[in-house]
Protein backbone atom coordinates (compact mmCIF):
# COMPACT_ATOMS: atom_id res chain seq x y z
CA UNK A 1 0.00 0.00 0.00
CA UNK A 2 1.74 3.87 -1.18
CA UNK A 3 2.06 6.23 1.64
CA UNK A 4 -1.11 8.56 0.58
CA UNK A 5 -3.48 5.20 1.37
CA UNK A 6 -1.98 4.72 4.45
CA UNK A 7 -2.66 8.23 5.10
CA UNK A 8 -5.99 9.06 3.86
CA UNK A 9 -8.14 7.81 6.99
CA UNK A 10 -5.62 10.15 9.26
CA UNK A 11 -5.40 13.27 6.99
CA UNK A 12 -8.82 13.76 5.22
CA UNK A 13 -10.14 14.97 9.26
CA UNK A 14 -7.51 17.06 9.67
CA UNK A 15 -7.98 18.27 6.22
CA UNK A 16 -11.45 19.52 7.11
CA UNK A 17 -10.14 21.06 10.52
CA UNK A 18 -7.79 22.91 9.14
CA UNK A 19 -10.18 24.32 6.07
CA UNK A 20 -12.88 25.16 8.23
CA UNK A 21 -10.33 26.90 10.69
CA UNK A 22 -8.58 28.99 7.87
CA UNK A 23 -12.49 30.28 6.94
CA UNK A 24 -12.70 32.48 9.85
CA UNK A 25 -10.96 34.53 12.98
CA UNK A 26 -10.10 32.55 16.17
CA UNK A 27 -13.45 31.53 17.96
CA UNK A 28 -14.20 30.97 21.68
CA UNK A 29 -15.92 27.84 21.44
CA UNK A 30 -17.67 26.03 24.41
CA UNK A 31 -18.30 22.37 24.45
CA UNK A 32 -21.54 21.26 25.40
CA UNK A 33 -23.96 18.36 26.07
CA UNK A 34 -28.05 18.03 26.77
CA UNK A 35 -29.08 16.13 29.82
CA UNK A 36 -32.56 15.52 28.87
CA UNK A 37 -33.83 12.45 31.05
CA UNK A 38 -35.45 12.05 34.23
CA UNK A 39 -32.89 10.87 37.11
CA UNK A 40 -29.50 10.46 38.07
CA UNK A 41 -26.25 10.49 35.83
CA UNK A 42 -24.81 7.05 35.86
CA UNK A 43 -21.20 6.41 36.15
CA UNK A 44 -20.07 5.85 33.00
CA UNK A 45 -22.15 9.35 32.03
CA UNK A 46 -20.46 10.96 34.92
CA UNK A 47 -17.27 9.96 33.92
CA UNK A 48 -17.50 10.84 29.87
CA UNK A 49 -18.30 14.46 30.78
CA UNK A 50 -14.95 14.44 32.90
CA UNK A 51 -13.00 12.81 30.32
CA UNK A 52 -14.48 14.70 27.19
CA UNK A 53 -13.59 17.73 29.35
CA UNK A 54 -17.68 18.81 28.76
CA UNK A 55 -17.99 22.02 31.35
CA UNK A 56 -21.84 23.26 30.53
CA UNK A 57 -25.00 21.53 30.80
CA UNK A 58 -28.09 22.37 29.82
CA UNK A 59 -30.47 20.26 32.15
CA UNK A 60 -34.17 19.80 31.69
CA UNK A 61 -35.38 21.28 34.43
CA UNK A 62 -39.14 20.84 34.01
CA UNK A 63 -41.75 20.36 30.92
CA UNK A 64 -45.06 22.96 30.70
CA UNK A 65 -48.22 21.92 29.20
CA UNK A 66 -51.73 23.41 28.96
CA UNK A 67 -54.40 21.29 31.19
CA UNK A 68 -58.37 22.62 30.51
CA UNK A 69 -58.65 22.43 33.96
CA UNK A 70 -55.66 23.44 35.83
CA UNK A 71 -54.40 25.92 33.02
CA UNK A 72 -50.20 25.68 33.22
CA UNK A 73 -48.97 22.89 34.97
CA UNK A 74 -45.44 21.31 35.64
CA UNK A 75 -44.55 17.79 34.74
CA UNK A 76 -41.60 16.19 35.07
CA UNK A 77 -38.03 17.29 34.95
CA UNK A 78 -34.78 16.60 36.29
CA UNK A 79 -33.13 17.65 40.16
CA UNK A 80 -30.32 20.15 38.55
CA UNK A 81 -28.90 20.16 42.28
CA UNK A 82 -28.80 16.12 42.71
CA UNK A 83 -27.06 16.14 39.01
CA UNK A 84 -24.34 18.66 39.95
CA UNK A 85 -23.90 16.90 43.59
CA UNK A 86 -22.89 13.76 42.39
CA UNK A 87 -20.64 15.31 39.49
CA UNK A 88 -18.70 17.43 42.47
CA UNK A 89 -19.01 14.87 45.35
CA UNK A 90 -18.04 11.59 43.13
CA UNK A 91 -15.97 12.87 40.75
CA UNK A 92 -14.59 16.26 41.74
CA UNK A 93 -15.23 18.06 38.67
CA UNK A 94 -17.29 21.12 38.40
CA UNK A 95 -19.95 21.50 35.59
CA UNK A 96 -22.03 25.10 34.90
CA UNK A 97 -25.35 23.82 34.96
CA UNK A 98 -28.08 25.59 32.94
CA UNK A 99 -31.77 25.00 33.51
CA UNK A 100 -33.69 24.34 30.75
CA UNK A 101 -37.98 24.79 30.84
CA UNK A 102 -39.50 23.24 28.28
CA UNK A 103 -43.11 24.49 27.46
CA UNK A 104 -45.93 23.11 24.95
CA UNK A 105 -46.57 25.00 21.80
CA UNK A 106 -50.24 23.96 23.47
CA UNK A 107 -49.69 26.24 26.12
CA UNK A 108 -49.36 29.83 24.29
CA UNK A 109 -52.31 28.54 22.25
CA UNK A 110 -54.98 29.03 25.51
CA UNK A 111 -52.85 30.77 28.31
CA UNK A 112 -54.55 34.16 28.62
CA UNK A 113 -52.56 37.51 28.38
CA UNK A 114 -53.47 38.45 32.00
CA UNK A 115 -52.28 34.86 33.16
CA UNK A 116 -48.41 35.00 31.21
CA UNK A 117 -46.88 37.00 34.07
CA UNK A 118 -47.88 34.05 36.97
CA UNK A 119 -46.34 31.99 34.87
CA UNK A 120 -42.91 33.85 33.79
CA UNK A 121 -42.43 34.66 37.75
CA UNK A 122 -43.74 30.51 38.52
CA UNK A 123 -41.05 29.60 36.13
CA UNK A 124 -38.37 31.94 37.36
CA UNK A 125 -38.62 31.21 40.57
CA UNK A 126 -37.95 27.20 39.66
CA UNK A 127 -34.56 28.28 37.94
CA UNK A 128 -33.32 30.82 40.14
CA UNK A 129 -32.54 30.30 43.25
CA UNK A 130 -33.35 32.70 46.46
CA UNK A 131 -35.92 34.43 44.13
CA UNK A 132 -38.38 35.50 46.56
CA UNK A 133 -39.85 35.04 49.76
CA UNK A 134 -41.87 32.08 48.42
CA UNK A 135 -38.88 30.16 47.24
CA UNK A 136 -36.16 30.78 50.42
CA UNK A 137 -38.90 29.47 52.51
CA UNK A 138 -39.08 26.33 49.58
CA UNK A 139 -35.44 26.03 49.94
CA UNK A 140 -35.37 26.43 53.39
CA UNK A 141 -37.08 23.03 53.60
CA UNK A 142 -36.00 21.40 50.92
CA UNK A 143 -31.75 22.75 50.65
CA UNK A 144 -30.72 22.93 54.21
CA UNK A 145 -29.49 19.08 54.63
CA UNK A 146 -29.44 18.59 50.50
CA UNK A 147 -26.89 18.15 48.79
CA UNK A 148 -25.16 21.51 49.53
CA UNK A 149 -27.97 24.03 48.48
CA UNK A 150 -29.14 25.16 45.30
CA UNK A 151 -27.13 26.11 42.03
CA UNK A 152 -26.94 29.34 40.79
CA UNK A 153 -26.99 29.17 37.25
CA UNK A 154 -25.81 32.22 34.87
CA UNK A 155 -28.08 31.17 32.13
CA UNK A 156 -32.27 30.27 32.03
CA UNK A 157 -33.20 28.46 28.63
CA UNK A 158 -36.28 28.14 27.30
CA UNK A 159 -38.13 25.76 25.01
CA UNK A 160 -40.87 26.21 22.91
CA UNK A 161 -41.60 25.13 19.21
CA UNK A 162 -43.68 28.76 18.40
CA UNK A 163 -45.79 29.50 15.86
CA UNK A 164 -46.89 32.81 14.04
CA UNK A 165 -49.73 32.43 15.92
CA UNK A 166 -48.65 31.85 19.53
CA UNK A 167 -45.60 34.49 18.82
CA UNK A 168 -47.42 37.21 20.63
CA UNK A 169 -47.77 35.22 23.58
CA UNK A 170 -44.89 33.55 23.69
CA UNK A 171 -42.77 36.59 22.59
CA UNK A 172 -44.62 38.57 26.06
CA UNK A 173 -43.78 35.60 28.34
CA UNK A 174 -39.83 35.97 27.48
CA UNK A 175 -39.86 39.68 27.86
CA UNK A 176 -41.75 39.04 31.52
CA UNK A 177 -38.61 36.53 32.56
CA UNK A 178 -36.03 39.10 31.07
CA UNK A 179 -38.16 41.60 33.44
CA UNK A 180 -37.75 39.49 36.36
CA UNK A 181 -33.84 38.49 36.57
CA UNK A 182 -30.90 40.56 36.86
CA UNK A 183 -28.78 41.61 33.99
CA UNK A 184 -26.16 39.21 34.73
CA UNK A 185 -28.74 36.21 33.85
CA UNK A 186 -28.17 35.26 30.38
CA UNK A 187 -31.88 34.44 28.73
CA UNK A 188 -31.89 31.90 26.17
CA UNK A 189 -34.75 30.42 23.43
CA UNK A 190 -34.10 27.81 20.84
CA UNK A 191 -34.55 28.07 17.22
CA UNK A 192 -36.30 25.40 15.53
CA UNK A 193 -34.64 25.46 11.78
CA UNK A 194 -37.82 27.00 10.40
CA UNK A 195 -37.79 29.50 12.66
CA UNK A 196 -33.87 30.30 11.65
CA UNK A 197 -34.83 30.15 7.66
CA UNK A 198 -38.43 32.50 8.23
CA UNK A 199 -37.60 34.86 10.95
CA UNK A 200 -39.69 38.00 8.94
CA UNK A 201 -43.02 35.28 9.32
CA UNK A 202 -42.19 33.67 12.78
CA UNK A 203 -40.18 36.36 14.70
CA UNK A 204 -36.84 36.23 16.45
CA UNK A 205 -37.66 35.74 20.49
CA UNK A 206 -36.73 38.99 22.88
CA UNK A 207 -33.93 37.26 24.63
CA UNK A 208 -30.23 37.08 25.02
CA UNK A 209 -29.25 34.14 22.85
CA UNK A 210 -30.93 31.39 20.23
CA UNK A 211 -30.08 28.02 20.25
CA UNK A 212 -30.27 26.86 16.92
CA UNK A 213 -31.37 23.08 16.33
CA UNK A 214 -30.10 21.72 13.39
CA UNK A 215 -31.99 18.47 13.83
CA UNK A 216 -35.77 17.14 13.58
CA UNK A 217 -36.03 17.75 9.55
CA UNK A 218 -38.75 16.18 9.48
CA UNK A 219 -42.21 15.07 10.87
CA UNK A 220 -41.16 11.71 12.84
CA UNK A 221 -44.64 10.71 12.92
CA UNK A 222 -44.65 10.08 9.14
CA UNK A 223 -44.55 6.83 7.35
CA UNK A 224 -41.91 7.71 5.51
CA UNK A 225 -38.53 6.19 4.19
CA UNK A 226 -36.81 9.35 5.35
CA UNK A 227 -34.87 10.08 8.54
CA UNK A 228 -36.76 12.66 10.35
CA UNK A 229 -34.03 13.52 12.91
CA UNK A 230 -31.33 14.20 10.53
CA UNK A 231 -31.15 14.33 6.92
CA UNK A 232 -28.40 16.02 5.03
CA UNK A 233 -30.08 17.16 1.73
CA UNK A 234 -33.54 18.18 3.60
CA UNK A 235 -31.50 20.28 6.11
CA UNK A 236 -29.30 21.96 3.72
CA UNK A 237 -32.76 23.95 2.28
CA UNK A 238 -32.84 26.02 6.00
CA UNK A 239 -29.22 27.28 5.51
CA UNK A 240 -29.96 28.89 1.84
CA UNK A 241 -30.19 32.65 2.91
CA UNK A 242 -27.29 35.06 3.15
CA UNK A 243 -28.48 37.31 6.09
CA UNK A 244 -27.23 36.56 9.41
CA UNK A 245 -29.79 35.61 12.10
CA UNK A 246 -30.99 38.51 14.61
CA UNK A 247 -29.66 36.77 17.31
CA UNK A 248 -26.12 35.34 18.27
CA UNK A 249 -26.91 31.70 18.04
CA UNK A 250 -25.18 28.96 19.94
CA UNK A 251 -25.20 25.59 17.89
CA UNK A 252 -27.15 21.61 19.18
CA UNK A 253 -26.51 19.16 17.27
CA UNK A 254 -28.07 15.43 17.05
CA UNK A 255 -26.28 12.73 18.69
CA UNK A 256 -29.05 10.57 19.52
CA UNK A 257 -31.25 7.38 18.38
CA UNK A 258 -34.86 6.51 18.56
CA UNK A 259 -37.09 3.99 17.40
CA UNK A 260 -40.95 4.74 15.84
CA UNK A 261 -43.30 2.23 16.09
CA UNK A 262 -46.27 2.46 13.52
CA UNK A 263 -49.64 0.45 13.44
CA UNK A 264 -51.54 0.26 9.96
CA UNK A 265 -48.51 2.80 8.35
CA UNK A 266 -50.25 5.11 11.69
CA UNK A 267 -48.17 6.62 14.37
CA UNK A 268 -48.56 4.38 17.44
CA UNK A 269 -45.16 5.26 19.82
CA UNK A 270 -42.03 6.54 20.76
CA UNK A 271 -39.48 4.41 22.34
CA UNK A 272 -36.16 5.70 23.03
CA UNK A 273 -34.48 2.83 24.50
CA UNK A 274 -34.03 0.39 21.41
CA UNK A 275 -31.54 0.55 19.32
CA UNK A 276 -31.13 -1.04 15.38
CA UNK A 277 -28.86 -3.63 16.67
CA UNK A 278 -31.40 -4.62 19.90
CA UNK A 279 -34.25 -5.45 16.81
CA UNK A 280 -31.56 -6.85 14.28
CA UNK A 281 -31.41 -9.68 17.32
CA UNK A 282 -34.99 -10.10 17.60
CA UNK A 283 -36.94 -13.36 16.29
CA UNK A 284 -39.99 -11.84 15.83
CA UNK A 285 -38.80 -9.01 13.61
CA UNK A 286 -38.61 -9.25 10.18
CA UNK A 287 -36.16 -6.04 8.28
CA UNK A 288 -38.29 -4.94 5.32
CA UNK A 289 -35.79 -1.91 3.87
CA UNK A 290 -35.19 1.73 5.21
CA UNK A 291 -34.52 0.55 8.38
CA UNK A 292 -38.01 -0.93 8.98
CA UNK A 293 -38.67 -3.79 11.30
CA UNK A 294 -42.49 -6.17 10.88
CA UNK A 295 -43.68 -7.87 13.99
CA UNK A 296 -44.70 -11.72 13.15
CA UNK A 297 -46.28 -12.21 15.60
CA UNK A 298 -47.61 -11.21 19.02
CA UNK A 299 -45.39 -10.30 21.35
CA UNK A 300 -44.94 -7.99 24.51
CA UNK A 301 -41.13 -5.88 23.78
CA UNK A 302 -39.79 -3.05 26.06
CA UNK A 303 -43.30 -3.01 27.31
CA UNK A 304 -45.00 -2.33 24.42
CA UNK A 305 -47.62 -4.94 23.18
CA UNK A 306 -47.03 -5.41 19.78
CA UNK A 307 -48.74 -7.09 17.24
CA UNK A 308 -48.32 -9.05 13.15
CA UNK A 309 -47.86 -6.22 11.20
CA UNK A 310 -47.11 -3.54 13.16
CA UNK A 311 -43.61 -1.92 11.82
CA UNK A 312 -40.32 -0.19 14.03
CA UNK A 313 -38.28 2.14 12.17
CA UNK A 314 -35.01 2.64 13.56
CA UNK A 315 -33.62 6.61 13.35
CA UNK A 316 -30.18 7.37 14.54
CA UNK A 317 -27.33 9.54 13.33
CA UNK A 318 -24.13 8.20 12.81
CA UNK A 319 -20.26 9.35 12.90
CA UNK A 320 -21.02 10.98 9.21
CA UNK A 321 -23.88 12.70 9.73
CA UNK A 322 -22.85 14.57 12.50
CA UNK A 323 -19.85 15.74 11.46
CA UNK A 324 -22.09 16.92 8.34
CA UNK A 325 -24.51 18.30 10.53
CA UNK A 326 -21.62 20.51 12.32
CA UNK A 327 -20.19 21.37 8.75
CA UNK A 328 -24.09 22.92 8.07
CA UNK A 329 -24.27 24.33 11.04
CA UNK A 330 -21.12 26.52 10.63
CA UNK A 331 -23.12 28.86 8.01
CA UNK A 332 -25.18 30.04 10.63
CA UNK A 333 -22.52 31.02 13.33
CA UNK A 334 -22.80 34.95 13.95
CA UNK A 335 -20.70 35.28 16.99
CA UNK A 336 -16.84 34.76 17.79
CA UNK A 337 -18.19 33.16 21.31
CA UNK A 338 -20.56 30.40 21.64
CA UNK A 339 -21.36 27.26 22.78
CA UNK A 340 -21.97 24.28 20.54
CA UNK A 341 -23.86 21.11 22.53
CA UNK A 342 -25.10 17.63 21.55
CA UNK A 343 -28.05 16.29 21.98
CA UNK A 344 -28.36 14.26 24.06
CA UNK A 345 -26.08 12.88 27.15
CA UNK A 346 -27.23 9.20 28.53
CA UNK A 347 -25.32 6.17 27.87
CA UNK A 348 -26.85 4.05 25.14
CA UNK A 349 -26.01 7.43 22.97
CA UNK A 350 -22.26 8.60 24.23
CA UNK A 351 -21.35 4.48 23.23
CA UNK A 352 -22.17 5.23 19.91
CA UNK A 353 -19.59 7.45 18.95
CA UNK A 354 -15.69 7.75 19.58
CA UNK A 355 -13.55 10.29 21.36
CA UNK A 356 -11.91 11.25 18.00
CA UNK A 357 -14.96 11.77 16.20
CA UNK A 358 -16.71 14.03 19.35
CA UNK A 359 -12.93 16.19 19.46
CA UNK A 360 -13.59 16.65 15.12
CA UNK A 361 -16.88 17.81 15.87
CA UNK A 362 -16.02 20.48 18.30
CA UNK A 363 -12.63 21.43 16.77
CA UNK A 364 -14.47 22.20 13.47
CA UNK A 365 -15.79 25.18 14.81
CA UNK A 366 -12.73 26.94 16.57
Amino acid sequence: MDSYHRLKPFFLPLLFILLINCSHPPRRVDSAYYYWKTGDASDSERNFLKVQGIRKLYVRQLDVDWSDVQGAIPLNGTSIETLNYQLVKYDSFAVQMIPVVFITNKTFERISPGDIPQLAKRLVRRCLPSYDSVDIRYEENHYIDFHGGPIKPKEIQFDCDWTVKTSPAYFQFLKEVRKLTPDSITISATIRLHQYKYPDKTGVPPVNRGMLMVYNISDPKQYTPEQSIFDINKASAYFTQTKKYQLPLDIALPAWSWCLVFRDHQFYQIENGITESDLQQQAFLKPTGNHYYQVTQDTTYHDLFLRPGDEIKAEGVDDTQLQQAAQLAGKAVNTPDFTVTLFELSEQEINRYSHETLNQVYSSFR
